[in-house]
């Protein structure tokens, strides 16, 4: 019997971030060096362009947490590669402008010492919906979200795809983890 295409949804091109719990105790970082973050008008610290090295146990506790995350999406084996790491520490009124990674699969960021996560993702089509639709009619519809905000908490870990656009709003104060990774299928 052919099943019919009548009177179903179908939600095409998704975009999955996976959020899950991580002990922070961990996830310890080598030759950490901090510096007013360059690239964000906030300065908060951050040891982004320090060449941050992971003690080898917790890179090798990260990417296990991670594969686990993953395993069920990529339908080879694969190997993850963590291209980049580094820790953000943000003070009272402390940000970080929209932004990708760019040249990596996969991104990630670790809720080290935060009260609330401050991050929001911005859907990928953002821009094509916003030429089409005006924001009353988006904000009134339950056809597109333009972004996003998870509720972590400390010791949760957020992976999302590079691509996907993010900031991180005015905080309080606290402590993430983020970093790059590839993955090379087998």
């Amino acid at each position: 019997m052919e099943e019919s295409l009548y009177n179903m949804k179908i939600d095409l091109f998704k975009t999955s971030i996976y959020i899950d719990n991580i002990d922070c105790k961990k996830i310890i970082l080598k030759n950490e060096k901090f510096e007013e973050n360059k690239f964000s008008a906030s300065n908060n610290l951050t040891s982004f362009s320090q060449k941050t090295v992971l003690e080898e146990n917790s890179k090798n506790f990260l990417l296990e947490k991670i594969s686990s995350l993953l395993v069920n999406e990529i339908l080879n084996p694969f190997t993850i590669t963590l291209t980049d790491i580094w820790q953000n520490n943000y003070k009272k009124n402390d940000f970080q402008e929209k932004h990708m990674h760019y040249k990596s699969h996969f991104s990630f960021i670790i809720y080290n010492k935060i009260d609330e996560s401050k991050t929001v993702f911005y859907n990928p089509s953002l821009h094509l919906i916003e030429s089409f639709y005006d924001s009353d009619f988006v904000h009134k519809t339950n056809f597109f979200k333009y972004d996003f905000e998870p509720k972590c908490r400390q010791n949760q870990l957020v992976l999302f795809p590079s691509y996907l656009e993010h900031l991180v709003k005015r905080t309080n104060s606290g402590v993430t983890i983020a970093g790059n990774l590839k993955i090379e299928l087998i």
